[in-house]
């Protein structure tokens, strides 16, 4: 059953994302997903009130009975990617993707728990996630979540590469699954963790956020905000995330 859950969710999202650019008018946005499965009682996700901040939701706190949290990485466009290299601040297209991604996920986690629903299981999406008062930390760290799911490791840019690069964006619904999850890899994707090699994310990093030392995540967000002004509220860069070698492909280092 795991691998026709995973190619149903697979096709679900990519039916969804097509109907969403036709009704909208505009051209695809996202390259074909990847959908990885965690277990809701891993250890990993209690560790996040300590590595995220410590209201974070456990998935029995979204759905009480949660067995599996089901991940879906959506890989921008590559022209779009291509549109954010230059420039001190997002590129207008970079920002659209990014807002089009947000309206588009909400009704897309529904199309998603409908389909574990059509296996019978039960399954709901996250609601009430984003930053807490006083805080620039979300309570339902969607990477954190991917990672868990086995879908890749996190670079120095504290994104997560996956198979399909990092360029993209993560969600997740959780469900009643009764399926074999994936498990989290035990190697680093980023050619820089693993063998010191690269760093191009952090030359690129417009904010000084990106160190060998680690993520000031302060210093990223300041300058998201300064997007934020630019576009109407959205709080965007991704210039740590394009132009890289693993903005769509995994660049790992045997």
């Amino acid at each position: 059953m795991k691998s026709e859950v995973r190619k149903a969710v697979a096709e679900t999202i990519s039916r969804y994302l097509t109907e969403y650019c036709e009704a909208n008018g505009t051209e695809p946005l996202w390259g074909e997903p990847l959908v990885g499965f965690a277990d809701a009682h891993d250890p990993r996700f209690a560790q996040l009130k300590e590595l995220v901040q410590d209201s974070h939701y456990l998935p029995e706190d979204i759905l009480p009975g949660a067995t599996v949290v089901v991940s879906y990485f959506l890989p921008f466009n590559k022209d779009i990617a291509h549109s954010n290299i230059s420039g001190e601040l997002a590129s207008p297209e970079w920002a659209f993707a990014y807002m089009a991604t947000n309206d588009a996920s909400i009704g897309l986690g529904e199309a998603v728990c409908e389909t574990v629903r059509g296996f019978g299981f039960d399954a709901e999406s996250p609601k009430d996630i984003k930053r807490t008062e006083g805080t620039i930390v979300s309570r339902w760290s969607q990477r954190h979540i991917a990672y868990i799911a086995g879908l890749g490791s996190f670079g120095m840019n504290n994104m997560l590469i996956t198979e399909k690069g990092c360029c993209g964006r993560f969600y997740s619904v959780v469900t009643a699954l009764d399926i074999e999850p994936d498990q989290p890899i035990d190697w680093d994707n980023c050619p820089y963790k693993s063998h010191g090699r690269c760093g191009a994310c952090m030359s690129k990093c417009r904010s000084g956020a990106l160190r060998p030392e680690g993520f000031d995540r302060h210093a990223c967000d300041k300058l998201c905000n300064e997007n934020s002004h630019r576009y109407n509220g959205i709080s965007v860069c991704g210039k740590c995330i394009v132009g890289m070698p693993c903005s769509f492909r995994n660049p790992r280092v045997i």
